[in-house]
């Protein structure tokens, strides 16, 4: 772990992380649950930062079930009826539990009202990127958050993207 940059908080079997514990990746992932002899085993949850979480349960490091929920709490469904975001149902998660709003108030993004971003700034929904640095910068604070985006990500940005 000191040359990975990962940290771990939890039990500990003849040097071998084991038990309950708290596993941060450099990446800023975060696995919360049980280990055994080194390994993911048993229930346990991993949380991606500023994306969603998967909860399962592991066996010697493989998944064995589990399930995935977006930020926003939308579950992941993985069969081919998905009908959400499929470029023809265009209501965002909050709008299927929420209902619509009314004409004149209507929802722009999963946020409501829609967050302040700088003119010529994209939206993508964990921050806001700019074009002419290619950086993704945080929505609050303008803190830098992200690296460049360049060829097919950019493209797809700028064309499905809501800009400032």
């Amino acid at each position: 772990m000191d040359y990975s940059g990962s940290v771990y908080e939890g039990g500990e079997v003849r040097g071998r992380i084991e038990g309950q514990g708290k596993y941060l990746f450099p990446s800023g992932t975060t696995y919360v649950g049980e280990f055994k002899d080194g390994e993911f085993h048993g229930k346990g949850m991993l949380i991606f930062k500023d994306c969603g979480k998967f909860t399962g349960t592991w066996e010697r490091g493989a998944v064995v079930a589990g399930e995935y929920a977006f930020r926003d709490g939308l579950p992941y469904e993985d069969n081919p009826s998905w009908s959400y975001c499929d470029g023809v149902d265009r209501t965002f998660f909050r709008e299927r539990v929420e209902g619509l709003r009314p004409a004149g108030d209507e929802q722009l993004t999963n946020e409501h009202p829609v967050r302040d971003i700088p003119k010529g700034c994209y939206d993508i929904g964990r921050g806001y990127y700019n074009p002419v640095d290619g950086l993704v910068y945080n929505y609050s604070d303008g803190a830098l958050i992200g690296g460049l985006y360049m060829g097919e990500t950019e493209a797809w940005v700028k064309a499905t993207c809501r800009v400032g």
